[in-house]
């Protein structure tokens, strides 16, 4: 189980910066040239800059130790902090301050055309926003009251939360320095793969200004859903969640209902909406090869003896793999109580707020009733990784089919509660060399969008017409 471990144990903490190509004018400005009155070193660049006779390291900065940061900007990422259990608080904000190297600088910043920004007045350029780095203009922020500067400091912390969506989360992990676990392998994953990058449009600033003025007139009544619905609405980056504790994706375990499970593949199933995207190995770079997938559910009687009988969710799969035509094929079930049953899945956080539910189904796995357990024996298990923000509609980020075969089984006998029982033990492994552990995936998550997503009225028909 190699890889889903990968998938549980990965974390790549969330940043807040981007490591864009262009640099993004600060206050609204999408490319920013250097200051007017900055002296260049060699022509190779890696000389020393300097602006009215200091060099530029001795204007750095650390913004968070500024009275109006402390006072305006802190309470803000204190109010939007998603809470967790263990009483810590993961602030989407706080890492911004951190990640890229502010400098308050005596020189006049480079003015940028005015329709660049989205802006049809006379301005003046306060603010420079590039990949690492952000450059205000000393003399006008000194100028400013210090509401006025706490705004400033806000609009660039929330330019550079807007631009994490052009950030592959390896570039995250490496900037935010904190990342474990192997996510240079989920990096290769297309559900996090990052939107292509362009320069900020005159739309994308209006957006970042629309947060950063809501962010200061609703800072008394903040909370992290709110923060969470005024970012989807404004295209922030699309494979992050946040919620407060009250959201599904906050709990460690979650009851879904059996038939909403059902209505879920009954979904895909008809709209041809499957995942397709495929990556045979985890060592490798996602394949550019596209896989049809076949599931049909229902709930039917397992036989477990001429007496006993239950229920259990049975699925057919059926995954062919366009490249070379091969077919993972596969009958799953999973046993139920009853079909009132609510079914217990684990919530997975990966990183600070993307989370994901394993729902995971077995064939011919050595506990069956019926396996015949030997040496050799070849089992297989799925994975559906589930999106459980609205549990009545579940949604899909990836299917993980894996084989595995068993070897070297042993017995032990224990007496445990005044019984003697014998117990047996094996050892499985994923069958690599015929490359059946593939990943089926999304461009992204949330791709399935519907604008009717719950139950919905078709008609009403008269008894007596039934009769």
């Amino acid at each position: 189980m190699k890889s889903f471990k990968l998938f549980i144990t990965f974390i790549a903490v969330l940043s807040l910066s981007a490591c864009q190509k262009d640099r993004q004018g600060g206050s609204g400005s999408p490319l920013a040239g250097d200051g007017k009155n900055t002296m260049h070193g060699p022509s190779d660049g890696g000389g020393g800059d300097t602006c009215n006779g200091k060099m530029i390291e001795s204007f750095k900065v650390d913004i968070t130790s500024l009275d109006e940061f402390k006072e305006f900007i802190q309470p803000i990422m204190d109010k939007v902090a998603v809470k967790r259990e263990d009483k810590k608080k993961e602030m989407p904000l706080l890492m911004a301050p951190f990640l890229k190297n502010w400098y308050l600088i005596d020189c006049k910043l480079q003015d940028i055309p005015k329709e660049r920004k989205g802006l049809y007045l006379e301005t003046y350029q306060a603010a420079i926003h590039t990949n690492r780095e952000i450059f205000i203009d000393s003399t006008a922020y000194n100028s400013m009251a210090k509401e006025e500067k706490a705004k400033l400091l806000l609009h660039e912390i929330v330019m550079g939360y807007y631009l994490l969506k052009y950030l592959s989360l390896e570039e995250i992990c490496k900037m935010a320095n904190t990342c474990t676990g192997e996510y240079t392998i989920a990096n290769k994953w297309k559900m996090f793969k990052p939107e292509t990058y362009r320069p900020l449009s005159e739309e994308d600033h209006q957006k970042i200004r629309n947060i950063t003025a809501w962010l200061w007139q609703q800072k008394s009544t903040l909370n992290a859903d709110s923060f969470s619905t005024i970012l989807k609405n404004n295209d922030f980056d699309k494979r992050f969640e946040f919620s407060s504790g009250s959201a599904a994706s906050d709990s460690k375990e979650i009851e879904v209902d059996v038939h909403s499970l059902l209505r879920m593949f009954k979904k895909y199933q008809w709209s041809k909406a499957f995942p397709k995207f495929c990556q045979f190995s985890p060592e490798t770079n996602v394949s550019s090869s596209i896989c049809e997938s076949e599931i049909t559910a229902d709930i039917r009687d397992y036989h477990v003896s001429a007496e006993i009988k239950i229920k259990q969710i049975h699925l057919k799969v059926k995954i062919t793999r366009n490249s070379d035509k091969k077919v993972f094929e596969q009958d799953f079930s999973f046993p139920l109580v009853n079909e009132a049953q609510k079914v217990k899945l684990h919530i997975t956080k990966i990183g600070s707020v993307l989370s994901a539910a394993p729902f995971a189904l077995t064939s011919n796995w050595p506990t069956g009733f019926d396996v015949n357990l030997q040496e050799g024996l070849k089992s297989q298990m799925i994975f559906f990784m589930l999106n459980l923000s609205d549990k009545e509609n579940p949604e899909m980020y990836q299917i993980i089919f894996q084989n595995y075969v068993w070897y070297s089984f042993s017995e032990e006998i224990v007496k445990k509660d005044g019984m003697t029982l014998k117990q047996i033990y094996g050892y499985p492994t994923l069958i690599n060399e015929d490359s059946e552990t593939i990943f089926v995936e999304s461009e992204l998550p949330f791709t399935f969008s519907s604008f009717l997503q719950k139950k919905v009225f078709i008609k009403a028909t008269p008894v007596s017409e039934i009769n």
